[in-house]
């Protein structure tokens, strides 16, 4: 059992050093080669962020608002709502296809699903076709999502997981950068090409990924998992040692997922429902549910739909009516929120995990109160061009406001704290809930506009208090240990195969016991 002074001291792994420079590692040709593959799995949140961005700015063109209607409040939350609702659909197999064959055909099968999604909303006739196609979309997404992030921490080098693993979700922002361009490009053609070209281009990232996918490893946790252990450690040895299979770095690794799964082994139910179910059977993985719950709702509830996907009608309120305006306040935020999303993905592994979420959950409060009561006092006198000013200003800084802790650190951080055996089910209910989240979101936000006008941004600001209050409170920090090792700050040393020793400086130090063969 843990003493008590264990249990509060820093986790502190004893992983060999790597034996090659993973600071220059542009030096190294086959972790060069890693880390430029890596960006295939990244591009899997790109068409998330295409999406949004594509429909706040399509909403500003108005070929589009003819073509559909003009469609506003319950229609309009239609319109985005659709996508989460694919969503829904596709989060019952996405355990089934990547733990049954692997991560990579996870994204293979929601890279297809896109591309599909995509060809039928750019042809789209009417209205029920253009939603059923952005259900697909969000169907397809999913998939993407929930395997491209495991299969980036799970293969990457230890020393670069965490910024890795951070960099999955900037690739959201790039897609929204050129979606919003995009936008601003063709809302002048006078045609229904202006819509049709943004809506067909959102499937290029999943061709892109489509050709690229083969090239990249599969993950050694998922082969060792299927009895492939002689491709497991060529893997680790190729990217991580430059093929090296004796090297220390690379054996720590190897019996350290062997012994890993080897007690995952021991644990399961042998059954599909019955697994989920250890979801929910020990205090640790209890624990861990209500943090994917608590950040799925985070990630969905702060407020950030406003920017994501109805910044029109939010401009709009404070007298920036142009499509000119509009899609060009779209297409430069989205680049301050990309470059900010690129610098903050390199913060988890520097200052840890935790207060990257109490800051960042602090700041978008600021910009939460700054642009209700800028919106209140422009409403009130409309020739108040500096509160609207304002409002601008902090729809502008909302983003890098969310960037710094719930983009690439939320990826991190839910996918670090779930062990191999539990990965792909936590991930797809944290896809779950995210999509609830945010169907519950993107379909009230617009009849709130409608209705309640700025008054509606009320709502959020104590609601983003409780979240703070919530993430301090509950949150471990995950910095410092493995990714196996990180079980031990939910589970205890009791439910992993690992050593805790604790030096006289109180920094418990982990080491790892070969039992793998023994299970």
């Amino acid at each position: 059992m843990r003493s008590q002074s264990a249990s509060a001291a820093p986790v502190r792994s004893v992983m060999p050093v790597s034996s090659i420079d993973t600071e220059k590692w542009w030096r190294s040709p086959n972790l060069r080669r890693l880390n430029l593959l890596l960006m295939i799995p990244m591009l899997s949140i790109f068409t998330q962020g295409f999406d949004g961005s594509m429909m706040n700015g399509l909403q500003s063109v108005e070929q589009w608002r003819l073509y559909f209607g003009d469609p506003k409040g319950s229609t309009l939350g239609l319109f985005n709502a659709a996508y989460p609702i694919g969503g829904l659909c596709a989060i019952p197999f996405i355990s089934i296809v990547s733990d049954t064959f692997g991560r990579r055909f996870g994204l293979a099968c929601g890279g297809v699903i896109c591309l599909l999604g995509a060809a039928l909303q750019a042809a789209a006739q009417n209205l029920p076709m253009f939603v059923v196609a952005r259900g697909i979309l969000g169907c397809g997404t999913v998939f993407m999502g929930a395997s491209g992030a495991p299969l980036i921490t799970e293969t990457a080098h230890p020393a670069h997981r965490a910024t890795a693993t951070a960099l999955f979700n900037t690739s959201y922002a790039l897609g929204a950068i050129i979606a919003g361009w995009t936008t601003f490009g063709t809302f002048r053609i006078d045609s229904s090409a202006s819509w049709r070209i943004p809506s067909a281009l959102q499937g290029l990232p999943s061709l892109i990924q489509l050709l690229g996918l083969w090239f990249v490893p599969e993950s050694p946790r998922w082969l060792v998992s299927k009895d492939r252990n002689e491709e497991a450690l060529a893997m680790l040895a190729k990217y991580h040692a430059e093929g090296n299979d004796q090297d220390l770095l690379v054996q720590f690794e190897y019996h350290e997922i062997r012994n890993a799964l080897a007690y995952e082994r021991s644990v399961d139910r042998g059954s599909w429902a019955q697994n989920y179910l250890e979801l929910f059977r020990t205090p640790g993985n209890r624990k861990r549910m209500f943090i994917i719950l608590w950040a799925s709702c985070t990630a969905q509830m702060s407020g950030n739909a406003f920017i994501s996907y109805y910044l029109s009608p939010v401009l709009t309120s404070v007298g920036l009516t142009t499509s000119l305006q509009q899609t060009l306040i779209n297409a430069t935020q989205q680049m301050l929120s990309w470059f900010s999303a690129l610098y903050f993905a390199t913060l988890p592994q520097k200052v840890g995990r935790k207060p990257l979420f109490l800051v960042s959950l602090s700041a978008i409060l600021v910009c939460l109160i700054s642009i209700t009561t800028g919106s209140a006092v422009f409403a009130k006198d409309s020739t108040n061009k500096a509160a609207g000013g304002a409002v601008v200003a902090f729809l502008y800084l909302f983003s890098p406001a969310y960037n710094l802790g719930l983009n690439g650190n939320l990826g991190l951080y839910i996918t670090e704290i779930l062990p191999f055996s539990l990965r792909m089910r936590g991930q797809a209910s944290f896809q779950l809930f995210s999509t609830c989240f945010s169907l519950i979101s993107t379909y009230v936000v617009p009849i709130g506009l409608q209705d309640l006008a700025w008054k509606f941004y009320l709502i959020f600001i104590p609601w983003v208090m409780i979240e703070i209050f919530v993430v301090w409170l509950v949150y471990p920090e995950t910095k410092g240990p493995s990714l196996e090792e990180i079980a031990w700050l939910f589970d205890g040393p009791e439910a992993t195969n690992v050593i805790m020793t604790e030096k006289e400086d109180g920094v418990v130090r982990i080491e790892v016991t070969d039992i793998a063969q023994k299970v």
